[in-house]
């Protein structure tokens, strides 16, 4: 498995196991207020984020920001909408700043109604990936993860 496709799969069997997503048919879901949601926890011993979106047809944008460090970023304490509010799949900073407080993004959608997996193959249907060059060799280190309940590969719905 690709290693940025192992990364987010540890993403969701963490959304999984703490109940923060189903796999089960949308219709069954709980509408929230703010369709966009995230969490603060740690992925493979390491501060993340994780944060997830409905994006309709069954389907949730799940995004991971590995090695994070909030206090780092340069946009943690402003205000109005230059505040980090995990809205996006990648931070607001610009990419330059991001060696500074993060280690590894990662993109991808989980399709639930025509089947349970992240889509595409590989790298196919990743994005918004961002290596610093002093984590690929652990991002490569990192477990295989074994989905709960799904795939990590499947067709990619354009």
């Amino acid at each position: 498995m690709d290693n940025y496709r192992n990364l987010l799969a540890l993403g969701v069997n963490k959304l999984l196991e703490d109940n923060h997503i189903s796999l089960q048919d949308p219709g069954t879901d709980t509408p929230s207020p703010d369709r966009t949601r995230h969490i603060q926890t740690m992925l493979a011993g390491h501060p993340s984020i994780i944060i997830w979106d409905d994006i309709g047809c069954g389907e949730l944008r799940i995004s991971v920001w590995w090695k994070y460090d909030h206090q780092s970023h340069p946009q943690a304490n402003l205000e109005g909408n230059q505040r980090e509010s995990f809205l996006g799949t990648q931070p607001l900073a610009r990419k330059i700043h991001y060696p500074k407080f993060v280690g590894v993004t990662v993109s991808g959608w989980i399709e639930r109604r025509a089947g349970k997996y992240l889509q595409g193959k590989k790298r196919e249907g990743l994005f918004d990936i961002y290596t610093r060059s002093s984590e690929k060799i652990a991002l490569t280190e990192l477990e295989r993860v074994v989905p709960k309940g799904y795939a990590t590969e499947g067709r990619f719905h354009m």
